[in-house]
This record gives structure tokens, C-alpha cells and sequence, in this order.
């Protein structure tokens, strides 16, 4: 695991977190951009026609020079990585992605509306007892017992063959079909790794303690469904983010956005948020103003911390 440690850590590279990168290098603090792998939504926008300065501009084009902005200040890191659980509130802030753990002063929130529609049911419930994120870090407490990953890249594939090596009994559930899925996934059956190809998980069960129970699977080219025994499930396929931030104690709304004052303040010391992830007008002048407003806050809260210490 790589660490990184730095004054103001921003998650997410859309408008919003770049928009704070930008002033969070200005004013030359040590800064981290955590850049996702899910997309911005600025990136799948074919053109926007509303942005001042650009009559007409693409939004993969458009957020490119975003981020050569924020990227342009010496101070100003950009790594990749989705975050898989927080210790926030308390002092220093504690991070973990898949291959990292990151430490800062301050956090800027700025994930956008997120992949709902992808979370399984009972997901959320379920994070840390026995729903992951991350096959690194919680693979050890698994070792001789059942898990799953869910997902469809080489990461899923790369993951599971490090959890068999730790004694887990592994299994992969892809929504590909094994000609879709990487070349690496015939080392991973030569293993004897179950792959279960073009079918979904429907659903997540934890039994009466809150603990992982079953899976409901669901064949993409039928309507048969079918529960699986596990211990552990791991998602490789997306990130609930603001479902991982209300487990870490920041407040959300009844639509599932991130409350925040007019200073871009969540509920927790230390942490703000900015642009879409908050709700209100998804207009992409509206996250750069949110993700400039809370930069500048930022730099405020850590300017005061520097004094009190």
C-alpha cells in the first residue's frame, strides 16, 4: 500500500474538485486530487453550450483543461483511486483506496451523483460486515472461507488470484461472458477459480446479526434466480460514495446528497463538499463556483489550524 500525506485531500476530478484544486494550489497548499475510475459526468457530456467563455464546447475538452489547471500548481498531486472507507472527524483525517492510504488535515468531497443505479440491494447495510471494497485489505480475515468478487475488469481478475494466495476459497461473478472478460481470466481458471459469467447480483442478505450471509444471482439471459453462501462479497464494479460517507458520520439529505452550510461545511470538522454530490442545480458553472468556494475554506480551515498548534 502506497502512503501519502497531505494538508487538503480532494475526492473526486470533476468541475467541482478541480475548480477547489485550482484554489487549494493558488494558495500553495499540499494537495491531492483522488481521481476515480468512475468517469465525471462532465466527461460523458457530448457539449456544453452554457459554460461563460466557451460557446460551444465538448465536455471531455472542457474538463481536460480543468484539470491541466489544477494540475499546472507545484503543490497540486492528482492520483488515482476510489475511496473504500474513511476515519474522519477525529484530528487527522484517514483515507484508504484500493492501493493507498492517504492522511490529511482537511477534505473537499466532490464525487458528483455518483453510480446509484448500480448498488445491489442490501448493499449499504452490509459495508464492513462483509461487503469490501477492497481485496487488499480485507482479504487476510478471509482465508480458508468463501468469498466473491463482483466485476469486470483485470482488477477483479489480479484480485482474486492475491485472495487465493492468502487461502480463500474464490469464486468471480462477471456480467461479461468469458470471451469478453481479460486474457488473464484462463490463469485464473487454470487455478481452479469458479467463474460464474453474464449474470448479475440481484441482491445482498446478512442474517440476524448484520453479517453477511448470501448473495441473490441472477443469470442475464433468464429469470432464474439463485442464493450463494458466502463470507465475504467483494465489489470491484463500483463505489457507493455517499453511502460510504453517511457510514463515516457525514450527514446527508432524504435524497441521498451531502448536507452542507453556505461556507460548503458538512456536518463533520474538517470535511466539505462541493458541486453535484450535494444536490441542487447539476449545471456545471454551479460545481466550479461550489468546488472555488469550498478551496477557499479550506485554505481557511487549515490556516486556523496552523495558528491553534
Amino acid at each position: 500500500m502506497d502512503e501519502y500525506k497531505c494538508e487538503i485531500l480532494i475526492i473526486g476530478a470533476g468541475p467541482a474538485g478541480l475548480s477547489a484544486g485550482v484554489y487549494c494550489g493558488r494558495a500553495g497548499r499540499d494537495t491531492i486530487i483522488l481521481e476515480g475510475k468512475e468517469p465525471s459526468a462532465l466527461y460523458r457530456t457530448k457539449e456544453i453550450l452554457n459554460y461563460p467563455g466557451y460557446e460551444n464546447v465538448e465536455g471531455p475538452e472542457l474538463l481536460e483543461q480543468f484539470k491541466k489547471h489544477a494540475g499546472n500548481h507545484d503543490s497540486v498531486r492528482i492520483i488515482k483511486g476510489d475511496v473504500i472507507s474513511l476515519m474522519i472527524g477525529m484530528g487527522m483525517n484517514m483515507i484508504s483506496t484500493r492501493t493507498a492510504n492517504i492522511t490529511a488535515d482537511a477534505i473537499i468531497i466532490a464525487t458528483g451523483r455518483g453510480v446509484r443505479k448500480e448498488i445491489i440491494k442490501g448493499e449499504s447495510d452490509l459495508i464492513g460486515y462483509g461487503v469490501s471494497y477492497c481485496a487488499l485489505c480485507d482479504g487476510p480475515l478471509y482465508k480458508e472461507k468463501v468469498v466473491y468478487l463482483y466485476g469486470n475488469d483485470e482488477e477483479v481478475i489480479e484480485d482474486a488470484l492475491t485472495l487465493q494466495q492468502m487461502g480463500c476459497k474464490v469464486n468471480i461473478i462477471s456480467t461479461l461472458s468469458l470471451d469478453e472478460l481479460p486474457p488473464l481470466i484462463k490463469e485464473a481458471q487454470a487455478k481452479e477459480i469458479q467463474v460464474i459469467d453474464k449474470t448479475e447480483i440481484e441482491e445482498v442478505k446478512g442474517n440476524s446479526q448484520g453479517i453477511i450471509e448470501k448473495i441473490v444471482i441472477s443469470p442475464l439471459d433468464s429469470e432464474e434466480k439463485k442464493e450463494l453462501d458466502l463470507s465475504c462479497l467483494f465489489i470491484l464494479s463500483h463505489i457507493p460514495s455517499n453511502s460510504i460517507f453517511k457510514k463515516a458520520g457525514v450527514d446527508l439529505d432524504e435524497r441521498g446528497n451531502i448536507k452542507i452550510n453556505e461556507e460548503q461545511e458538512t456536518s463533520v470538522k474538517s470535511v466539505f463538499a462541493a458541486g453535484d454530490v450535494t444536490g441542487g442545480l447539476f449545471q456545471v458553472v454551479f460545481a466550479t463556483a461550489e468546488g472555488a468556494r469550498a478551496g477557499i475554506n479550506a485554505n481557511k480551515y487549515i490556516r486556523q489550524l496552523k495558528r491553534d498548534t
